[in-house]
C-alpha cells in the first residue's frame, strides 16, 4: 500500500478559461503539462524577473499586477502586467537573458512554467501559439505608440528651443541652422538673398520711463507687425534684445527696399497699448544689403548691421542699404 497522494493541477479549468493567453485553449491538450508546474502567492516589490540573474521561465498572472522596470542611458521605462498576461516568455522565445526587471506590484497568484514545459505546451496547442503572438503584437502596436508620442514631444521641446518664447519668432538658434542652410543653397544655386537688420529705437527709454512690461509690449507688437509686413518666404528672427533681423530669399535690392519701407512704415503707424492702457508710438531703423559670392550668415549680418548703424546715426526711423565698400544710400 502506498502513501502518495495523486498529482493535482495548479489552476482549475475555471481559472483556465478566465486567462488571455489560454483563449480558445482546450483545457485537456494542457492539463498534462500543468502538472509539473506551480502557483505562488507574490508579495508586493518581489523581483520574479532579474536580468542579472536569469531563470528561464514564463509567468502567468492569476490575479494581482506585476511591474515592469527598464533602465538605460535614455532614461526609465515602466509598465504594468495585468491578470490573464505574462512575462518572461521573450526569454523563452529568444534565449535572450531579460532586459528588464519584474517585480510584484500587489499580492499577485502567478502561474509559474519552467521553459521546457513552456516550449512543449506551444508546440502542442496551436491556439496558444497564437494567443502569444497576439499579445505580442498588442505589446509591439503599444511601444510603437510610446516611442512616437516621445518622438513628438521631443520635436515640441527642441521647436520650443528655438522659438522665443515672449515674441512668437524664431531665435538665434533657429537662426544659427537656418540662416546657414539658406545662405548655403543661395551660394550653390547663385540665387539672390537679402538681409535686414532692425532696431526699435529709443527702446531704452520706453523700459525706463514705462517699465518692462510696457518693452515686452512694445516687443511683442513689433514682431506682430513685422511678421505682417513679409512675405511666408521670408524669415524673421528676433536676434536679441530690441534687435531683429531677416532673411528675405529669392529677394533682389529693389524689392528689399520696398519691403523695409513698408515694415517701418507699418510700425510707425502702429499705436500701442501698454498694460497701463496708455497708448504709445514707437519707430524703428532698418539696414539691408544683399548676399555676395561666397558670403557667409556672420558677413552678410555684418553688412546690414553696418547699415542700421548708419540709419540711427542719421536721425533714426529710416531705410539705409549697404552695397559693400562703404557705398551707403539712405531712404
Amino acid at each position: 500500500m502506498t502513501n502518495e497522494q495523486p498529482e493535482t493541477l495548479p489552476i482549475t479549468r475555471s481559472e483556465f478559461s478566465k486567462l488571455e493567453i489560454f483563449k480558445n485553449v482546450s483545457f485537456e491538450s494542457l492539463a498534462g503539462y500543468l502538472l509539473g508546474c506551480k502557483k505562488i502567492l507574490a508579495q508586493p516589490g518581489e523581483l520574479l524577473i532579474d536580468p542579472e540573474h536569469p531563470i528561464r521561465r514564463l509567468i502567468v498572472v492569476l490575479d494581482g499586477l506585476l511591474e515592469v522596470k527598464l533602465t538605460s542611458q535614455g532614461g526609465n521605462f515602466s509598465d504594468t502586467i495585468e491578470p490573464g498576461h505574462s512575462a518572461g516568455e521573450m526569454s523563452i522565445f529568444d534565449n535572450i537573458k531579460p532586459s528588464a526587471s519584474v517585480y510584484a506590484k500587489e499580492p499577485s497568484h502567478l502561474l509559474i512554467v519552467d521553459a521546457t514545459t513552456a516550449l512543449a505546451m506551444i508546440h502542442a496547442s496551436h491556439d496558444l501559439c497564437l494567443n502569444f503572438l497576439h499579445i505580442l503584437c498588442q505589446r509591439i502596436r503599444n511601444n510603437n505608440r510610446v516611442v512616437c508620442q516621445e518622438e513628438y514631444h521631443i520635436r515640441c521641446i527642441e521647436e520650443n528651443a528655438r522659438v522665443d518664447s515672449l515674441t512668437g519668432l524664431h531665435n538665434r538658434r533657429w537662426l544659427e541652422e537656418m540662416y546657414a542652410r539658406e545662405m548655403s543653397r543661395s551660394n550653390a544655386g547663385n540665387f539672390k538673398l537679402c538681409a535686414f537688420m532692425l532696431d526699435i529705437d529709443h527702446f531704452k527709454n520706453v523700459n525706463d520711463t514705462y517699465g518692462h512690461l510696457a518693452g515686452d509690449q512694445v516687443l511683442m507688437s513689433v514682431a506682430q507687425s513685422i511678421t505682417k509686413s513679409l512675405r511666408p518666404s521670408d524669415m524673421p528672427v528676433r536676434y536679441g534684445g530690441e534687435e531683429f533681423t531677416v532673411f528675405l530669399p529669392g529677394t533682389s535690392l529693389d524689392n528689399a527696399k520696398v519691403i523695409a519701407e513698408r515694415m517701418r512704415k507699418n510700425i510707425e503707424k502702429m499705436e500701442i497699448t501698454l498694460p497701463s492702457g496708455e497708448l504709445l508710438k514707437v519707430t524703428v531703423s532698418i539696414g539691408f544689403t544683399e548676399r555676395i559670392e561666397n558670403d557667409s550668415v556672420p558677413s552678410i549680418i555684418e553688412r546690414a548691421d553696418q547699415a542700421l548703424y548708419n540709419a540711427k546715426e542719421n536721425g533714426r526711423n529710416r531705410v539705409c542699404m549697404n552695397l559693400g565698400q562703404d557705398e551707403m544710400f539712405l531712404f
